[in-house]
């Protein structure tokens, strides 16, 4: 800002006797090396750049006031804290896999990262169970029996099409050759991995979708 940048603004606050227990949060367009740093040495509670989601915000203003009376909590607040949380606390996923272990190894994966994990072993279960639960995202395997994931993703758009609703549908095939994702975002899912699945993968690619579900963002 103009005359007084948000840092200095924070320490004349953080001086006064009278704002000292004020909880700050510094929004900024440009992050360097080490600002977050200077920016909680200064006093302040969350750390946030800009461009900043609805719900990133409302969540960074929920947890500033829920910790403003535990001494106890110094952690700085930013992005990724509130996507760690956001994670822990909201993310319900369904993965549709036919393959025992492919199940367990997907799910305990999701799991580690906080998700609530649905598992189904068709297409038409996972029809079923995108009709009846409102998913944050869904893993599903294109080689299934009685309705492979194109079928079944091709429903679920169908169904969302008249309520208005999208849920994010993450392909998972061992097909690895060009064309695969091509054809999976045609049919209508929005993003695709490649098995076996790496935990970073997952978990990027789960961050990604679980945000781009929430509110657009604030000005």
């Amino acid at each position: 800002m103009p005359e007084m940048a948000g840092i200095t603004l924070g320490r004349t606050i953080k001086a006064d006797p009278a704002f000292a227990s004020l909880p700050l949060v510094l929004l900024t367009s440009v992050s360097y090396r080490g600002s977050a740093n200077e920016a909680e040495c200064t006093g302040f509670s969350a750390f946030l750049v800009k461009p900043i989601r609805q719900s990133q915000l409302y969540d960074c203003i929920a947890t500033v006031i829920g910790t403003a009376s535990q001494p106890s909590s110094s952690r700085l607040i930013t992005r990724h804290a509130l996507r760690e949380a956001q994670l822990q606390v909201r993310a319900r996923v369904l993965v549709a896999e036919d393959n025992l272990v492919n199940q367990r190894v997907a799910a305990r994966m999701l799991e580690k990262f906080g998700c609530r994990v649905d598992v189904v072993t068709n297409g038409l279960e996972a029809v079923e169970a995108a009709g009846c639960i409102a998913y944050h995202c869904i893993f599903m395997d294109c080689q299934m029996p009685e309705m492979d994931g194109y079928e079944a993703v091709t429903e679920i758009r169908r169904h969302e099409a008249q309520t208005g609703a999208h849920v994010p549908i993450i392909a998972m095939t061992a097909n690895a050759m060009e064309g695969d994702r091509d054809r999976c975002l045609a049919a209508g899912m929005d993003d695709y991995v490649a098995k076996p699945v790496e935990p970073r993968t997952l978990r990027a690619t789960l961050e990604r979708w679980v945000e781009r579900s929430a509110d657009a963002p604030a000005t």
